[in-house]
């Protein structure tokens, strides 16, 4: 860690004249402290840790990350990677150490992916293929299953050719933390062999991959596929289809979409295949959901110059199982410097039902000033276990800056909601680059305050703290996670300065 410490003061201090980066230092602590690390189960304390360093000139990018997350030893990761860029040349990048690639749409290769699955509000378009291998950066890259390796990108003959080989440590469980003593023996336990090679035109692309892991029996698979994105007249023809095999046999995940983008109107309607007997490792899928056949539909119309109308269902198939999930959104731009929107989405499981409609809105009176207002209310059900649960929650934000260099964020949310089941969503304290939604359920309260401080032209001091209660608990969390009392506080530091 010195080391490294040394490296980024050298390389911003005596930096060429084209050069430029940035650096992301973050610190967080909760209290009260949780029963992993009070009774000593977990390795580490209470903190949150995390750095990145990244530097770019004419021809080469490095990028450093340090990582520590709560329960974890100081510090529990630090990982890199550079990749050199030369111009005039075939030869687009030349990438090696820790990476991230997207191959295609994802059925063949993508790593870390998706955060989370396709809202269907977003269904109007069609997913993107790309083609894209470079150093990681973030954390979440380099947990648990990091890829590790070589990747070169070149441009000749009008095509693109990536090729990538990788020699990765995979962790023997598969949550990516080192907190006890089982995940510290576990880590870096088995070895994963990758090879990847993709050739793409304008409008097409062939990729195949393979990998084999030396785990307790060893684990092969192997697939390859090709995607496509056609325009024909005022249709889009994009998909992607791909042959998987393993272990168990071979199989076939595929999605096919047509759209159509008017001035006014967009839509698209998507077949897809994603069995769970498709070998699925270092994928994420245009839409991540497993299913034996499903078929998507989705629209945005601007049905005024103000006011623009979004939908989207997807029925999702299973041999034993299966899924309905539908939204719709209204959004409407006053005159006076005020959004709304109201919504709702359901969803159909088999033999549950649940759904959450919302009403917000962004209002901004003064320049220096701007309050976000979003209530929601919610509802489930059961066939099986003959019970219903529903909700409510309300949640306001206010954003001031009193001065050019000052922002200050803070507000709160409350709900009451029969369990969780008819949980809602809230946004609370979060810096850039923190996923910041939390699920509220029962009779919860959270408040947050962030102040945010440009020292200097790049160079910024964000602060933040959180509290969540819940009412009548005598703890909060589960397990080793489990923390004392009916509250948890979070505060947080993080500092941001980009150069150039």
């Amino acid at each position: 860690m010195r080391v490294s410490s040394v490296l980024i003061i050298l390389l911003i201090l005596f930096k060429p004249s084209n050069a430029e980066g940035d650096l992301r230092f973050r610190l967080q602590r909760r209290f009260p402290g949780c029963r992993g690390t009070l009774e000593n189960h977990y390795t580490g304390d209470e903190f949150d840790f995390y750095s990145r360093f990244r530097y770019r000139s004419d021809f080469w990018r490095f990028t450093l990350l340090m990582d520590k997350a709560r329960g974890e030893e100081w510090v529990d990761i630090v990982a890199g990677g550079a990749s050199w860029t030369p111009k005039g040349y075939p030869v687009r990048s030349v990438s090696v150490g820790w990476l991230k690639a997207d191959l295609g749409s994802g059925l063949i290769l993508s790593f870390p992916g998706q955060f989370s699955n396709v809202s269907e509000l977003s269904l109007y378009k069609p997913p993107n293929s790309r083609n894209r291998i470079e150093p990681a950066t973030s954390p979440w890259s380099c947990r648990s299953e990091s890829l590790t390796g070589i990747g070169i990108m070149l441009s000749t003959g009008g095509m693109d050719i990536s090729v990538l080989t990788a020699l990765s440590p995979i962790d023997s469980l598969a949550s990516g933390y080192h907190r006890t003593e089982s995940e510290v023996l576990g880590r870096n336990a088995f070895i994963e062999k990758l090879a990847a090679a993709r050739i793409s035109g304008q409008r097409w692309g062939i990729t195949a991959a393979a990998a084999s892991r030396n785990e307790t029996r060893e684990y092969n698979w192997f697939r390859c596929g090709s995607d496509w994105n056609i325009d024909l007249g005022s249709l889009n023809l994009s998909g992607e289809a791909a042959v998987g095999v393993d272990s168990s046999g071979t199989d076939v995940a595929s999605w096919g979409s047509i759209s159509q983008n008017f001035l006014l109107f967009r839509h698209m309607l998507m077949v897809l295949r994603n069995p769970d007997s498709f070998p699925c490792d270092r994928t994420s899928p245009a839409i991540s959901r497993k299913c034996d056949i499903g078929l998507c539909y989705g629209f945005r119309w601007k049905i005024f110059p103000r006011m623009a109308l979004k939908a989207g269902t997807g029925t999702y198939s299973n041999e034993d199982s299966s899924l309905l999930l539908a939204s719709l959104e209204a959004e409407y731009r006053f005159p006076w410097s005020m959004e709304a929107s109201v919504g709702i989405r359901t969803r159909t499981e088999t033999d549950e039902e649940s759904w959450r409609g919302w009403l917000g809105n962004s209002w901004q009176p003064q320049n220096r000033l701007k309050i976000r207002t979003r209530i929601q209310i919610s509802g489930w059900s059961s066939s099986r276990e003959d019970s219903s649960e529903a909700g409510a929650g309300i949640e306001l934000k206010f954003r001031y800056s009193p001065k050019n260099w000052l922002t200050l964020d803070m507000g709160g949310a409350a709900c009451s909601t029969d369990g969780y089941n008819s949980r809602v969503y809230a946004g609370g304290s979060s810096f850039p680059g923190v996923f910041g939604s939390t699920a509220l359920y029962g009779r919860s309260f959270l408040l947050f305050l962030q102040a945010s401080a440009e020292v200097s032209e790049g160079f910024f001091l964000r602060g933040a703290l959180g509290r969540k209660s819940v009412e009548d608990a005598d703890f909060l969390g589960s397990g080793w996670e489990e923390t004392e009392g009916n509250s948890r506080t979070e505060l947080g530091f993080q500092l941001d300065y980009a150069f150039q």
